[in-house]
């Protein structure tokens, strides 16, 4: 391609896509990429879509493949860690779609009284369940001792999740990409979260009292004796989802992976979060009091809400 009809795409991509003029550093980067063959208009554009600019505006954007082979899929030993209780209307699907991406799962439950156990045992994938009654709540003991389960499967990367947390139908040659194409030299991966809301395919966005993105996966390389330290809430409530003595200077990239999150999915679900939440700290400060989640519109403006494309929910739910 000749640079004249570089710099046309390129600017051309950031006024479309970002609506703005484009930075000197970024446009020389792009035209260089597109004058020496390393990508063509189409894998550009994706570029351009998976930044975190584009994502930041556009909740809703169903990523594509940029570079990766479809036909070959690099070998990873992507662990999973679940620390749950009483999901077993989430927890199938679940682990049907982390099963796709990870090669072992491990779970905590902490004291199921409903199927969720059961539904467990019924994947080859899932190499350890530990099963806990009766205990004071506490999760930092308990993704302590879940983290030690995952560093037993000797993995490069522990992806930690919630049961009532799933992600997105599709995503395997996706993540697969970030990790190995995109982001090779990044040690911890934040993923976006989607709020499903009352329907199987709606979702919540512009709601400030929900952060969005969340770091979900971190790369294992030569770190030892990670651990969560105790938090500041009664019962060790709100525990980091990557551990804390996890070295800060690392670098952390956006994946352009997505969670449906459903624990707030209908009026029922969010009483009884707020009830628990409430009970447990009763002299809150943060997090709005947790009014936010039973009263959202008092702090949320607008309280809007976008559809996901067949094919990138779960319809069954």
């Amino acid at each position: 391609m000749n640079i004249s009809d570089a710099k046309k795409i390129v600017s051309n991509y950031y006024l479309d896509l970002l609506n703005r003029e484009p930075d000197d550093l970024g446009f020389d980067h792009y035209v260089n990429l597109l004058v020496h063959g390393k990508i063509n208009s189409l894998q550009l554009q994706e570029l351009f879509k998976s930044s975190l600019e584009f994502l930041d505006k556009h909740p809703s954007n169903i990523p594509n493949l940029i570079f990766l082979n479809d036909d070959v899929l690099p070998e990873l030993n992507i662990v999973a860690m679940y620390r749950i209780k009483n999901v077993e209307r989430w927890i199938e699907k679940s682990l049907e779609i982390t099963s796709e991406i990870c090669s072992k799962i491990v779970i905590l439950d902490d004291g199921s009284t409903d199927n969720t156990v059961k539904i467990c045992k019924q994947f080859s994938s899932v190499v350890k369940i530990h099963e806990q009654k009766n205990l004071p709540f506490d999760e930092t003991r308990d993704k302590n001792l879940l983290l030690q389960m995952a560093m037993d499967c000797k993995p490069d990367y522990v992806l930690i999740l919630d049961g009532d947390e799933i992600i997105m139908p599709g995503m395997k040659k996706i993540l697969y990409e970030d990790l190995v194409y995109l982001h090779p030299n990044s040690d911890v991966f934040e993923f976006q979260v989607l709020t499903m809301v009352e329907q199987p395919n709606k979702f919540k966005i512009n709601n400030p009292t929900t952060t969005y993105v969340h770091k979900f996966l971190f790369k294992v390389n030569t770190q030892k004796n990670l651990e969560y330290f105790s938090t500041k809430f009664p019962y060790n409530m709100h525990c980091s989802r990557i551990p804390d003595n996890f070295n800060k200077s690392n670098s952390v990239a956006r994946s352009r992976i997505k969670i449906l999150h459903y624990g707030y999915y209908n009026q029922q679900l969010r009483q009884e979060k707020y009830n628990l939440y409430t009970k447990m700290d009763p002299n809150a400060t943060d997090f709005y009091n947790y009014e936010h989640i039973i009263h959202p519109k008092k702090f949320s403006i607008p309280d809007d809400f976008a559809y996901l494309p067949k094919g990138y929910y779960v319809e069954d739910i």
